[in-house]
């Protein structure tokens, strides 16, 4: 589908600024659409994989966030940066 295909677009161009960006986010609104992320975001190297489920009245959606670097990196990432 076409929400599918933008992300993993997304997921591919996100390898270009894995050392810069500590987290990469978006919205995913449909449920049965997770698999294949998944698959597309270990397929990438994505080290860690969060998703988020969320509500406002009958609509349902969730987020998923990934990084491309383990806890240590993560830590000097955000020291660096300060």
């Amino acid at each position: 589908g076409g929400e599918v295909a933008f992300i993993k677009k997304m997921i591919a161009e996100s390898q270009t600024f894995r050392r810069q960006v500590l987290w990469f986010t978006t919205l995913v609104s449909r449920g049965e659409n997770l698999p294949p992320l998944y698959r597309a975001l270990t397929e990438a190297g994505a080290v860690k994989v969060v998703k988020k489920e969320m509500a406002q009245g009958q609509k349902q959606s969730r987020f998923i966030a990934w990084t491309f670097m383990d806890d240590d990196q993560r830590r000097r990432f955000i020291t660096r940066k300060r």
